[in-house]
């Protein structure tokens, strides 16, 4: 570089893909000896310190010393004024402390509510005012990185005078804070975060330059982004017993280094040496005060090094690609013609269908590094998702293994006890709310683990039960007892009250707060609501909507990093912790574009154009770190780059490291060559697919159930209750339906003991519907007796309209159906005078009946909904407000229920009534709309081509007395829906019948009869 200065010759260059905590100690050691002891190392992670120790405590054993004396080590980013480097006492009134991190945002967020009721007229809630503060926040942050002020630039009045109106509210409410926030920051004395960590950085720089210490400094690792740290590490690398080692320095052509862009993996390493004035050539190779390690001929070098060199090739500027042919020669000339196959030894590429596949070949990279002793793995990618897929795929090993991104706080028990909580106050009598809050493991408000689901199965199953204070039960009360300081905050309140409240409640179901605020998720929760609590003040008023997405977007932005992995040689890393790891084998997953690089995040405040004119960090320069990341991990020995081909989204596009070094290498080796070079790990997606793959021609077809229990076992349960020996041999008239088209179902009910479930808070359906609307007629046939007319239909409209509101169903709901419910009212008032005409009288609404067989032992149950009398007979009549069952079938036999109604009849089983015969059967469609009200008589004469009542009654009584003897022989079993024309879809127990596994196979049309 021209006008480069002498310098030092304390800068060096750790060489990608060995191992740099390693060579850094060994290289350390050899260089400084009993000195280093005495050594400050400033490292870019916290997880490097920690490995920087450990590869000082291996190198002291390996060397036979037993114990030794480790230098201080510090991140970068966390060096404190209080502690060395600095003198005790240095900076005293000169550094204050930051501002804690929750104040800063709600400080924030108060100027934002602030400026946005007077500038809109919508008000924000709490979480809504956060989300515009943290981008507002962000840019404080890169202006404080950048040490530039934003509003003394030109580009700043171009903003407040030309540009699109929603910017220029920006900037003026930018502008506002900018001048408010020093005033408020002085007046607390307190200092921003990033300025802080910036004027410290300055500080430590000033005073070496001042007074050199006379220890050795070493700052490692680091690539210089920040302009503050740039200047620090040009400091240290004048220092007489200063050092810097840089990570991945590549050597290129003067015309390649001159044209690196922003994106491109040298960017930060080149602003860095321009900031020294430094020449590349100027840094040492590392590898020259490592004694384990030789520099070798350009003949002989190491994979690694060829490795370093294809990747520099591949992740070249772009407007150099054009002479990648040129290039591909030159390294040929000079490494060899099989440079490229060398390189690519150990590197290989699994690109797999889906993200599912991904996951589990990556398991398996894992798994298999396990059977070597001592060989460590680590996963690196930024895809939360598919560490957590890995995660789980290793756990049908029982291997666990915590991903050092951690998850978030709204994923773990407390964190979902706190939401359980705020939606139950938000609806204090939602079943599902209840539920969840009871059936959450952190709840201790019984001590019997079986009390609440059965209280669940018996009265918060169904439709939203509503209860009163009386017959509420005292579970519940118990419940809303302990949650009362939510309850209480009926309306806005602040969100520091809101969450004392919730604090409170959270320990009164708890064991009084000893399980919730323990370990580290409970310590980060505990920590969180007492933030809010202490400066929820400065946030809006909310009301129970806005604290549940308050709260949520604060669990769900709070990390916690776990400490549950069983394998310490695993590990799963984000790229910045993967910095300066050098495992074994090293898998970088999830490498396709908009995961690894992440798309660039979108500024609601500032363009791209303007944080370029501003002097802000553009979001290209995060492409260029990432670019770095990957280069410096691709140059290890064992490489696995994976990736998905399609995820939930659609077709996924490779990252664009991937492509270019597919594309380099296909221009180099040609593309079949190229593409078998990279799939030397294809065994493990191989072995991936085929983990639990089954062969078409292996799978034996599932066959259809046909239990067969004993015959004493038949006839068990009653209504899911064990019924006494032979007493639960009774079946129901709608039974019987069941019993023939789906014996499985009587199986499942009175052999099993199982009874279907509704959902927790189930909507209001059809059947909801029919019961009500059953209820008023009955209610208004037995308090109004006839003749009928239709002018009684207000009478039963009024009946009608109480009925719904008795059934709880909503005001809204009940009005929008009031035309509906005056024809049903208006109709079947028709038809009641027309019944009288014909000279039918109702003598029965909803009529219980039983009768038992003598031959077989047998009892048969029912209730008629509406029992007339003529002089020929009874009329049975069953009320629908769906779509009853043809004629036909009822004729045919498999919908036997009326007809048994009438055999009832017959035997004098029906409550009250007299035996006698049966002249009409039928249906009345209540369906009032549509068309939907009508008569349908199934009997002779008005079935022209059906049977008199009483024929129909005899054959169900055989069909009755068939089925009770055919399934009182061992032998009979109980087939899932047989009959195809009748078959449900949605049965109860199909799932436990598992009909999906082999009712497709049992005739073409994927229906069949068994």
């Amino acid at each position: 570089m021209s006008g480069a200065i002498p310098h030092p010759r304390h800068v060096y260059n750790m060489p990608s893909g060995v191992p740099f905590l390693q060579y850094l100690a060994e290289g350390l050691s050899a260089h400084y000896g009993d000195a280093l002891q005495d050594a400050l190392i400033l490292l870019p992670t916290r997880r490097a310190v920690q490995g920087m120790r450990d590869a000082l405590t291996d190198l002291a054993q390996s060397e036979g010393r037993g114990a030794t004396l480790l230098p201080r080590m510090k991140p970068l980013a966390d060096i404190n004024p209080e502690e060395p480097p600095f003198e005790p006492g240095e900076l005293i009134g000169e550094v204050a402390p930051a501002m804690p991190p929750m104040q800063r945002r709600f400080e924030m967020a108060k100027l934002v509510t602030a400026y946005h009721r007077r500038a809109a007229d919508l008000p924000l809630d709490p979480a809504t005012a956060l989300a515009l503060a943290d981008p507002l926040l962000a840019i404080f942050d890169d202006a404080a990185m950048e040490e530039v002020t934003i509003t003394d630039t030109d580009e700043w009045k171009n903003i407040l005078s030309e540009s699109a109106l929603h910017f220029q509210h920006a900037a003026t409410l930018y502008q506002i804070i900018e001048e408010y926030w020093p005033a408020r920051l002085a007046e607390i004395g307190m200092i921003e975060t990033q300025a802080r960590k910036v004027k410290l950085l300055n500080l430590l720089t000033d005073s070496w330059r001042e007074a050199p210490p006379r220890y050795p400094v070493i700052i490692a690792g680091s690539t210089g982004t920040l302009s503050a740290t740039a200047r620090l590490m040009a400091c240290v690398a004048e220092l007489p017993q200063g050092m810097v080692v840089l990570p991945g320095l590549q050597a290129s052509t003067d015309q390649a280094w001159d044209t690196i862009d922003v994106q491109h993996p040298q960017y930060s390493l080149k602003s860095l040496l321009e900031r020294m004035k430094m020449d590349r050539g100027d840094v040492i190779d590392w590898r020259k005060i490592v004694p384990s390690l030789q520099l070798k001929p350009t003949g002989d070098l190491p994979v690694t090094d060829l490795r370093r060199m294809v990747i520099n090739e591949a992740l070249v500027a772009v407007d150099k690609t054009s002479d990648w042919l040129g290039r591909i020669e030159t390294l040929q000339r000079n490494h060899g013609d099989d440079i490229f196959n060398r390189a690519m030894d150990g590197l290989s590429l699994i690109e797999a269908p889906n993200d599912e596949d991904e996951a589990m070949s990556i398991a398996l990279i894992l798994r298999h590094a396990l059977e070597t002793p001592k060989r460590t793995a680590a996963l690196v990618t930024p895809d939360q998702g598919l560490a957590r897929r890995v995660q789980a795929r290793l756990g049908r090993w029982g291997i666990s293994v915590d991903m050092s991104q951690g998850e978030p706080l709204s994923q773990t028990p407390i964190g979902g006890l706190l939401l359980a909580l705020l939606q139950l106050a938000h609806d204090p009598e939602g079943p599902v709310e209840i539920s969840v809050v009871m059936h959450h493991p952190l709840c201790a408000l019984t001590d019997d683990p079986n009390t609440w689901p059965d209280l669940e199965k018996a009265e918060f199953r169904g439709i939203r039960p509503h209860f009163t204070d009386a017959t509420r039960p005292e579970l519940v009360t118990k419940l809303y007892a302990a949650i009362a300081p939510l309850l209480e905050l009926d309306g806005k309140a602040p969100a520091s009250i809101w969450a004392s409240a919730l604090v409170s409640a959270a320990e009164a179901v708890s064991e009084g707060g000893r399980t919730i605020w323990v370990g580290l998720a409970g310590a980060q929760a505990g920590q969180l609501l007492t933030g809010l609590i202490s400066h929820g003040a400065e946030l809006p008023d909310t009301n129970s909507e806005g604290i549940i997405r308050l709260i949520h977007r604060m669990l769900q932005n709070t990390v916690v990093k776990q400490d549950s992995s069983n394998q310490a040689r695993l590990s799963i890393l984000g790229p910045l912790e993967a910095r300066l790891i050098a495992p074994d084998v090293v898998i970088l997953g999830g490498l396709n574009e908009g995961t690894w690089p992440a798309s660039p995040s979108v500024d609601p405040f500032l363009s791209r154009s303007m944080r370029r004119a501003m002097s802000l960090s553009l979001p290209e320069r995060r492409y260029g770190l990432s670019a770095h990341d990957f280069a410096e991990l691709a140059a290890n020995p064992c490489v696995y780059l994976t990736r998905s081909e399609r995820n939930d989204s659609g077709p996924t596009v490779a990252a664009r490291w991937v492509w270019r070094l597919q594309t380099l290498l296909a221009g180099a080796l040609g593309e079949g060559a190229a593409k078998r070079l990279l799939q030397t790990g294809q065994t493990y997606l191989t072995a991936a697919q085929s983990l639990d793959y089954v062969a078409a021609d292996a799978i034996t077809p599932a066959e259809p159930p046909l239990p067969k229990p004993p015959v004493d076992k038949r006839w068990s349960y009653y209504r899911g209750k064990l019924q006494p020996a032979g007493e639960g041999r009774r079946i129901s008239m709608t039974g019987v339906q069941t019993w023939i088209r789906d014996p499985y179902a009587i199986y499942a009910k009175h052999c099993l003991g199982l009874e279907g479930l509704d959902d927790l808070d189930m909507a209001q359906d059809a059947r909801h519907f029919g019961t009500a609307l059953h209820a008023a007629i009955e209610t208004f046939l037995i308090e109004n007796q006839g003749p009928y007319d239709i002018s009684q239909s207000e009478i039963l409209l009024d009946h009608i309209q109480t009925q719904f509101k008795e059934h709880h169903y909503a005001p809204e709901i009940i009005h929008h159906e009031m035309p509906r419910f005056n024809e049903i009212a208006r109709q079947f008032l028709a038809w009641l005078k027309d019944r009288d005409m014909q000279g039918f009288e109702i003598v029965g609404q909803e009529v219980y009946a039983n009768y038992t067989f003598a031959t077989p032992p047998f009892r048969l149950t029912g209730v008629a909904d509406l029992i007339e009398r003529s002089p020929e007979g009874y009329a049975f009549i069953d009320f629908k407000t769906g779509v009853p069952s043809t004629n036909a079938v009822v004729t045919a036999g498999f919908d036997p229920q009326l007809p048994l109604a009438a055999f009832l009849a017959k035997n004098g089983a029906f409550k009250d009534q007299p035996k006698g015969e049966t002249t009409q059967l039928g249906y009345l469609q209540l369906k009032g709309a549509n068309k939907g009200f009508s008569e349908q008589i199934v009997t002779a004469p008005h079935y022209k081509s059906g049977k008199d009542a009483m024929t129909l009654a005899a054959e169900a009584e055989e069909i009755l007395k068939q089925l009770i003897t055919e399934f009182d022989t061992p032998e009979t079993g109980y087939p899932s829906q047989p009959r195809v024309q009748y078959q449900n879809k949605y049965g109860d127990y199909d799932h436990l019948a598992r009909r999906a596994e082999w009712r497709g196979i049992m005739s073409g049309d994927g229906e069949g009869d068994t």
